[in-house]
């Protein structure tokens, strides 16, 4: 039986590759002038009162709902629904903008710099520079935290 361990690195690689996908056509996803609802609707020739029939409410809701989408006050529910009623659906991605792999590393080498930095501190004090030994120990350390990444963002200070 494999543990966690593996099958949550293999699943991070795995939503790096569609994460890596999404970010090489991101601009395709960047929402038109006035609103996806709007843009959909005129490029459908709907107008305003069509798109409320559809969707079984007023044509000021429509109203409502394309400036709240355009201001970025509306809701996965209401856009989700407006997209249903357009012949479509909605497609929602939280995308980081760097791959999970090269943050979590980013993150360990924080937090062991942090816990090597009183030996560093130390070592300065008694007017020494601190040895590659010791770089190599943080660079050690830091690929053991990330064995459990929980643990790296449990740090006070944003670490």
């Amino acid at each position: 039986m494999m543990s966690g361990r593996p099958i949550q690195l293999l699943a991070r690689r795995q939503l790096d590759r569609r994460l890596d996908a999404i970010r090489k056509a991101s601009q395709l996803l960047d929402q038109p002038r006035g609103g996806w609802i709007v843009a959909l609707r005129r490029a459908l020739g709907m107008t305003q009162a069509h798109l409320a029939d559809r969707m079984a409410v007023s044509r000021q809701a429509i109203s409502q709902l394309e400036k709240r989408e355009a201001d970025g006050s509306v809701t996965l529910k209401a856009l989700e629904q407006a997209a249903v009623a357009l012949g479509g659906r909605l497609v929602y991605a939280v995308v980081p903008d760097r791959p999970l792999t090269d943050t979590l590393e980013e993150q360990a080498l924080k937090v062991a710099a942090r816990m090597t930095g009183s030996v560093r501190h130390t070592m300065r004090l008694e007017d020494q520079e601190p040895s590659s030994d010791l770089d190599q120990r943080t660079r050690d350390l830091a690929q053991e935290l990330l064995a459990s990444p929980a643990g790296l963002w449990s740090m006070p200070n944003g670490g």
